[in-house]
């Protein structure tokens, strides 16, 4: 507890350090493209005593290469919280911090998440209104990206409800996906599909599912475009959050068996967001640097007055 309470604050210094250099790596890459700052966060169940599970969060920022491929990545996790305040403002206390120490024109700043509540909020309530911090007259450029693995997931749904369950659903569904990946206006095809299909042959499953899954599909086209993503080297999906969330919190808090307590699982969630990051040598100095040094028996601390001070 006590290394946590020590070691916690220096997360982010240590963590803005960190992806600075991997900024600067990502800059030196060979590519076409400008490097990117990708942003994503989630949200886990985690199992709490008393038998209940709240939902805690986790968020990533990771730095891609000219190449789209991954440098590194920082980590946050906080437990169950409602309203997910301390993650938001981690999330955007890190974020703010790094472009106000390198130019956010030199990156291209991506969002990647499913359109959960709190990922969706935070993208329309924090990002699209952040300033840039070095120039305040203007907002920040943020890419949004809907997780393509989530809107697979609504073309599946829309397939069940046009064919019932079953190859007909499936088929059309494989095409669907191929067709939301490989072409420029692959979300509207989808739709104008499922839209002909209904008109043609009504629906063998429930109009509820249908309208919810083609009402997802349709308010969400301009973050869909995934055959654009994949020429611009911009990532497709949210895997590194989703998998931060398995790493984070699922092979340590939810083994066989395990309950915790809000406090006593942050402790851990702390420290392991500082190894994950790849930052723990450099807290753990910050951390040894801040203490006081200790004061040798006898020794009152004073200099004696005809010494002078060092500066």
């Amino acid at each position: 507890g006590s290394l946590r309470a020590g070691m916690a604050p220096h997360r982010e210094g240590a963590q803005v350090e960190q992806m600075l250099r991997w900024i600067e790596q990502a800059r030196a890459s060979r590519g076409r493209f400008r490097p990117t700052l990708s942003v994503g966060r989630d949200g886990i169940f985690v199992p709490l005593r008393g038998g209940v599970a709240q939902e805690g969060a986790t968020a990533t920022v990771s730095v891609l290469d000219r190449r789209g491929k991954r440098v590194g990545t920082a980590y946050l996790g906080q437990m169950p919280e409602s309203g997910q305040a301390t993650l938001t403002d981690q999330l955007s206390n890190l974020l703010q911090a790094v472009l106000s120490q390198v130019d956010s024109q030199l990156l291209r700043l991506v969002y990647v998440s499913d359109e959960g509540h709190h990922p969706s909020t935070y993208y329309h309530q924090v990002l699209k209104p952040m300033v840039d911090p070095r120039r305040p007259w203007r907002r920040l450029e943020w890419i949004r990206i809907v997780d393509f693995y989530h809107a697979c997931g609504y073309v599946q749904q829309l397939a069940d409800a046009i064919f019932g369950a079953g190859d007909e659903a499936q088929t059309w569904a494989r095409e669907m996906r191929h067709m939301l990946k490989t072409k420029a206006d692959g979300a509207a095809r989808v739709l104008k599909s499922a839209a002909a299909l209904r008109r043609r042959r009504g629906l063998r499953g429930q109009a509820k599912l249908y309208n919810q899954a083609y009402c997802y599909l349709k308010t969400r086209t301009q973050w869909m475009r995934y055959h654009s993503y994949q020429r611009q080297k911009l990532p497709r999906g949210s895997g590194i959050t989703e998998a931060a969330c398995k790493v984070v919190f699922t092979q340590r808090l939810k083994r066989s068996g395990m309950s915790w307590t809000i406090a006593g699982g942050q402790v851990i969630l702390d420290l392991r967001v500082i190894r994950l990051s790849h930052v723990w040598d450099e807290v753990y100095q910050r951390y040894l640097a801040s203490k006081p040094l200790p004061v040798a028996c006898g020794d009152t601390g004073k200099l004696p007055q005809h010494q002078p001070l060092a500066a």
